[in-house]
């Protein structure tokens, strides 16, 4: 934000007084001004760019753990952790989170009556001792 006022002002005001005055250093917003994207911008492009490209060719299925696993694996693509792919992939609006598990259990209904015991089989047994 400060950049752009200044690169905006810096034909009425010397660029050296607006540095000063807004607390930046002029070095900095020279490399700014001139430069384009940190290399770190550049790197970030580019694993968006392999991310979008094995998303797609894995037709959405992927997630963030297949795709770090393809990006380490193929000398063309940027390479990058999975933390780094799932934030990208977040950011990028890619990134599908299922529905956790949860079990489902029977819940008794003590108004609903019991199936009939149509096999009429008795499953008591007899305890036995070891004293024989």
């Amino acid at each position: 934000m400060k950049y752009a006022w200044i690169k905006q002002h810096r034909d009425s005001v010397l660029v050296t007084s607006m540095c000063r005055t807004l607390d930046v250093s002029t070095s900095e917003y020279y490399k700014m001004a001139e430069g384009g994207p940190g290399l770190r911008a550049q790197r970030s492009t580019r694993i968006r760019i392999s991310i979008r490209q094995v998303h797609d060719e894995s037709r959405g299925i992927y997630g963030s753990y297949k795709i770090a696993d393809r990006l380490k694996g193929e000398e063309f693509l940027e390479a990058a952790c999975r933390k780094t792919v799932a934030t990208a992939m977040r950011e990028m609006g890619r990134s599908k989170v299922l529905k956790t598990f949860s079990s489902t259990t029977t819940v008794s209904d003590s108004a609903t009556a019991a199936a009939p015991d149509v096999l009429n089989q008795s499953f008591d047994t007899e305890l036995r001792t070891a004293s024989g």
